[in-house]
């Protein structure tokens, strides 16, 4: 897995490392600060990476691995959410591969807010995660490799890829839910062909295939009262959606969040956080919150 942390750089092993001689004088070396350290270890991985291709793998140490950040700051600053995730990456993927008018694409996930921790510091963003198949100097197709990208405001903060020596931790592209999952019975005997970087800029070609009425079969009705007004919200996990009905008007929250025991949403200056096991729910106006009790069900109530 090699790692890019900023747009410029390119996708291979680095040739020609020098690592810096020990010196020999005691207490002549001053200590190593923050980014000295950081500095040292990517030389290592990088030589590691680099020199041992003939000797079998080398065990990594796990401090120079990215991890899924399962405690994020509540104040985090995630950025603002890529509406062009698609182009961005096309754009930075033209730049970064060494064939990308050729190489195959196929987008594992849509954007995500995510924390990532990696050599102590916490980055914030959103998740996309796709995998890519690039020809070789021979013209010959090389195999298809995950990628990681974490977007912040629409730059790539972040990219990894799988390079054969290490691998991109599974959780920071995948997320376990029971929609996922399928029997091995069920599984189609077509796999669906990549989509090339020059098409990447079209969101048909990236979201699934599927049936209309499967995604609304998957609603959940919510009813809450807060200060004896009324709520009634829609939530899809499915599409990882979520609308307040007023009347017979809809509003549908643009940022969506969700777990097994809560469901967050937020549009301008609303905030809405229902626990779907206690059915509480905290509804945030205009900076003012309050505390209401909803009526979780699992499907519609006339």
């Amino acid at each position: 897995m090699s790692l890019l942390t900023s747009p410029g750089g390119g996708i291979g092993r680095r040739k020609g490392l020098k690592i810096p001689r020990e010196q020999s004088r005691a207490g002549s070396t001053p200590a190593l600060g923050n980014k000295d350290m950081k500095k040292t270890y990517f030389i290592v991985i990088l030589f590691m990476i680099t020199g041992c291709s003939s000797k079998g793998l080398i065990p990594i140490p796990t401090n120079l691995l990215p991890e899924l950040n399962t405690s994020p700051s509540s104040s985090a600053n995630y950025g603002s959410f890529p509406k062009e995730y698609q182009k961005l990456l096309q754009t930075y993927l033209k730049k970064n591969l060494t064939n990308p008018h050729n190489a195959k694409v196929e987008f594992v996930n849509t954007p995500r807010k995510i924390s990532v921790t990696h050599l102590n510091d916490e980055l914030y963003g959103y998740r996309v995660c796709l995998s890519i198949d690039q020809k070789n100097n021979k013209n010959i197709y090389t195999g298809f490799r995950n990628h990681f990208f974490l977007i912040k405001d629409e730059l790539v903060i972040m990219h990894l890829y799988d390079s054969g020596l290490l691998k991109i931790p599974f959780e920071l592209c995948v997320q376990r839910t029971e929609e996922k999952t399928l029997y091995l019975d069920d599984i189609d005997d077509v796999v669906p062909e990549g989509t090339t970087v020059d098409e990447m800029d079209d969101p048909s070609l990236i979201e699934p295939k599927i049936k209309e009425e499967q995604k609304i079969s998957k609603d959940i009705y919510i009813g809450c009262i807060v200060d004896d007004k009324e709520y009634t919200y829609v939530f899809n996990e499915y599409k990882n959606s979520l609308d307040q009905s007023i009347g017979t008007a809809t509003k549908s929250f643009i940022s969506v969040e969700f777990s097994k025991t809560h469901i967050f949403g937020k549009l301008d200056n609303q905030e809405v956080l229902i626990n779907r096991v206690s059915g509480t729910v905290y509804v945030t106006e205009s900076g003012v919150e309050k505390r209401g009790l909803c009526q979780l069900k699992n499907e519609r109530k006339f």
